[in-house]
């Protein structure tokens, strides 16, 4: 049965560094849960606090209605992907499914049942008696894949564990390993620096900078509405501009930018806030029409750069301000360097964040 883990106000820290700075969310039964942020923000030590390997300085971890910070980690019915796999090299790919399940002094017979079940399900039929060495960086992850789910463990924890493959076989791991979670339905955390692989695998995103939670959101919430500046910024790639908001009467407010004067939607804007917009390149239309509806902002520059994507074409574009916008546009937009561009940004397109 799936288990509903709660972190309830963890600090923890190394000497004068504060890792984690209160940290508390929970996760249901089954989510999958990334924790996302720059090297250093405390994710790992956090995965390590849920782990047992750190005891933190303050707070609580349950798992259900237990509370875990005395139960030690071989206690803790967790299982842990690393990074660099940790693989017995001596090992056989049997052998080292089958290693947790020796230690737990399973029978014989259920061992053999479990092996195969887990290795028809990560698809590693056939390479049973080879050697780490022996396989490739997808089937070492597989196998440490199969090694923690054999054990059924109540919650499934990952340390950045395609980071040592090309970005193809990532791709294809990352969707082995969320149809597998789904197939088993275990509660998951998992760790990564990489906003493309959070965005694309998980039912939550858990964005961290400095020790601290800065926002808890569904993939799609987070990256069309990020909460603050850093969120935009280490979430794909981002137009954030300041302004200063002149007018906000019903549902459209009017603000002062770099970019010149933009409505955007009010979101409870006063007139003199100070705030910061977030537009993201694909939402900025090229005008290819001489039909501009009067709520929606045109704005003007000169193309420094354009340049081919394969699915796209990305576009610099420099405003009379001197500012830099970054557009992405269809890959057979004509447009070329030095050209005047004319373009639209939706004001429900533009999301009004905290610094």
């Amino acid at each position: 049965m799936a288990t509903r883990l709660i972190v309830n106000g963890i600090d923890k820290a190394f000497d004068d560094f504060q890792a984690l700075s209160n940290v508390s969310f929970t996760i249901e039964p089954g989510q999958f849960v990334t924790l996302l942020g720059p090297s250093g923000c405390g994710k790992t030590t956090l995965l390590r606090v849920i782990a047992g390997f750190l005891e933190p300085d303050q707070g609580e971890i349950f798992f259900g209605d237990q509370v875990m910070n005395e139960v030690p980690p071989n206690k803790r019915n967790t299982a842990m992907c690393f990074q660099s796999y940790a693989l017995f090299p001596h090992k056989t790919v049997y052998e080292n499914i089958n290693f947790g399940l020796r230690m737990r002094k399973i029978k014989v017979e259920e061992q053999e049942k479990r092996v195969r079940e887990v290795m028809e399900m990560v698809d590693l039929v056939g390479l049973e008696h080879r050697k780490p060495y022996e396989l490739s960086g997808g089937q070492q992850q597989r196998v440490a894949l199969a090694r923690a789910i054999i054990v059924r463990p109540e919650i499934l924890l990952f340390d950045e564990p395609l980071s040592n493959l090309d970005a193809k076989l990532r791709e294809k791991v990352r969707v082995d390993i969320r149809n597998i979670q789904r197939s088993l339905g275990i509660t998951t955390v998992y760790v990564t620096h990489d906003q493309a692989e959070a965005l694309a695998i998980s039912d939550v995103v858990i964005a961290m900078n400095k020790g601290k939670i800065v926002q808890k959101s569904d993939p799609k919430t987070i990256y069309n509405h990020p909460s603050t500046k850093f969120v935009a910024d280490f979430i794909g790639s981002a137009n954030i501009i300041s302004g200063t908001c002149l007018e906000a009467a019903g549902s459209t407010a009017v603000v002062n930018t770099s970019l010149g004067i933009l409505q955007v939607q009010n979101t409870g804007l006063i007139q003199g806030d100070t705030i910061f917009l977030c537009i993201r390149p694909e939402d900025i239309v090229p005008d290819v029409s001489e039909n501009v509806l009067p709520d929606q902002n045109v704005l003007t520059g000169e193309v420094l750069n354009a340049v081919y994507m394969g699915s796209s074409l990305d576009l610099f574009i420099r405003m009379d301000t001197q500012h830099i916008v970054r557009a992405s546009v269809a890959k057979d937009t004509w447009v070329s360097e030095g050209s005047q561009i004319r373009f639209i940004v939706h004001p429900d397109k533009i999301c009004i964040m905290k610094g």
